[in-house]
């Protein structure tokens, strides 16, 4: 996130309310909340024992199924891969005719697994060397067969986003299958977005089915999603590179479109219908920092306090909603009082009361966020300034919903409602092809990276307690890009 130059105790926890004596619950407002049983929070202290919860599903799990694959090592997750291309073989035969009117055909030149000793000769699409192959899955049209890397690749996904997130990967490149049957295509931006698509409608057949090789539950989405997020763009590449794949923030909402609205929803992805958000670096200064401002507060040679990024996206968040609240139709906007960070060691109070369940909330008696340390140090070593002020702007997005007096009593819907907020306030800040923001008068403009930042902390900083009580990263996400998109009157009447 770069600095736009001079010139220019109702305890929420996203999703908080007050907290008075524990056995109380909450206390509400006069006239706005009713009490709850329950003291919701938006990030837990996951040290604090939490809900135990669980997630009922009745599903039948089919054993995985083994196919011929040239080069198999004896890996196991190839077995996840080969179950996914015999399910997404499957899939096609069934829906292909319904999307393009036209009978799908199956895949003739075969399944291909490598390692760093493999003669690249023997592949197909062969590189000049190995070692430009590893790391990598990929369709070759030319030899209508899908390879893939076995040593490196596939054991990384499975240990960082779970087995499930091989077979979303083999997904992506059955796309590539479908759309050379659909009549070729040509590298693209939009060719690797349809793809992501693809493979997030596979996902929701999976998702829906009783019977399944995949126990395709909210945590595995979630985790499936952190592995579409991995599988970016580094930032700073644009749309128009013939090598763009997309934004984390592009994939994540291709994987979503397909998911809830199928592989026809997929279509158009190649006649205009998305539009990428991807834009370069515009200083020297943003690059060398990789888009990051630092998180403190500090003091430049000449002695002035050179304001990081808690205290920058605060700054920014009220700027926003002093304009953006009145169109909301509640009236002047009340700015909150300093935020209260702490050490978990030592917990705030709010209202009286110590609040030693959460690392993050808004005190509604005290009109105040609280944050902890080592939350905010998490995010931002993890994935940067915005993951930052992603946090601290799904606060202030509680905030208006009490100000607005619109509180819903689903705390799902209302944590998706902040999130939706956070992703309005980010419109306002993303670059033209000027480098400038939707609107000059924020502090604040993102860097190439900062919607992926956005993502990714809503996905992976809670607790599996958060989860299952502020619904999955899935909807948050969701929620989040609804903002961006169409801005906070959306937000509003945000129902599911």
């Amino acid at each position: 996130m770069a600095r736009r130059p001079a010139s220019t105790a109702r305890l929420f926890v996203t999703l908080m309310l007050v907290l008075v004596p524990v056995s109380c619950g909450v206390k509400a407002r006069e006239g706005r909340m009713a009490r709850t049983a329950d003291v919701p929070g938006g990030l837990e202290d996951p040290t604090s024992g939490g809900t135990p919860t669980t997630e009922a599903r009745k599903v039948e799990i089919l054993p995985l199924v083994e196919l011929k694959v040239t080069g198999d090592d004896g890996n196991p997750l190839n077995k996840i891969a080969t179950t996914a291309v015999s399910d997404l073989e499957q899939y096609w035969t069934v829906e292909f005719p319904k999307v393009y009117d036209d009978k799908y055909v199956p895949l003739k030149g075969g399944l291909f697994a490598y390692g760093s000793d493999t003669d690249p000769s023997t592949l197909p699409c062969p590189a000049d060397s190995i070692d430009a192959m590893m790391g990598n899955a990929f369709y070759c049209p030319t030899d209508d067969a899908v390879a893939w890397d076995q040593e490196q690749l596939l054991p990384y996904l499975a240990s960082e986003y779970g087995d499930f997130t091989v077979a979303v990967v083999l997904a992506h490149e059955w796309g590539h299958v479908i759309q050379q049957r659909a009549g070729g295509f040509e590298a693209s931006v939009f060719t690797e977005l349809q793809a992501d698509c693809f493979a997030g409608s596979w996902v929701a057949h999976v998702h829906d089915s009783t019977r399944t090789h995949f126990d395709v539950n909210t945590a595995v989405l979630d985790q499936a999603l952190g592995g579409v997020l991995f599988l970016k763009d580094a930032p700073g590449i644009t749309s128009d590179e013939p090598t763009a794949h997309g934004s984390g923030f592009d994939r994540v909402g291709a994987f979503q479109d397909g998911f809830e609205n199928g592989a026809a929803a997929c279509k158009g992805y190649l006649d205009g219908k998305v539009q990428p958000f991807q834009f370069p670096f515009t200083s020297q200064a943003d690059l060398d920092n990789e888009g990051n401002l630092p998180l403190e507060d500090s003091v430049d040679l000449d002695g002035q306090t050179v304001p990081g990024i808690k205290t920058q996206a605060i700054s920014s968040l009220e700027d926003y909603w002093t304009k953006e609240f009145p169109k909301l139709g509640g009236g002047t906007w009340k700015r909150l009082q300093k935020p209260v960070e702490f050490d978990k060691s030592d917990p705030p109070t709010c209202d009286g009361e110590e609040v030693t369940s959460f690392r993050l909330f808004l005190c509604v008696p005290e009109h105040r966020i609280g944050y902890s340390s080592d939350l905010v140090e998490q995010a931002y070593k993890r994935y940067g300034d915005f993951g930052v002020a992603t946090l601290l702007g799904s606060q202030y997005g509680l905030d208006v919903q009490v100000e607005l007096d619109d509180v819903p009593d689903d705390v799902t819907l209302m944590t998706r409602r902040g999130d939706c907020y956070t992703g309005a306030w980010t419109a306002e800040m993303i670059p033209d092809e000027n480098g400038d923001p939707a609107d000059p008068d924020l502090s604040l403009v993102l860097s190439p990276g900062d919607l992926d930042e956005a993502v990714g902390v809503l996905l992976g900083i809670r607790s599996e307690s958060d989860r299952i009580r502020q619904g999955p990263g899935f909807d948050r996400v969701r929620a989040f890009r609804t903002g961006v998109l169409q801005g906070a009157e959306a937000c509003k009447d945000l129902k599911d």
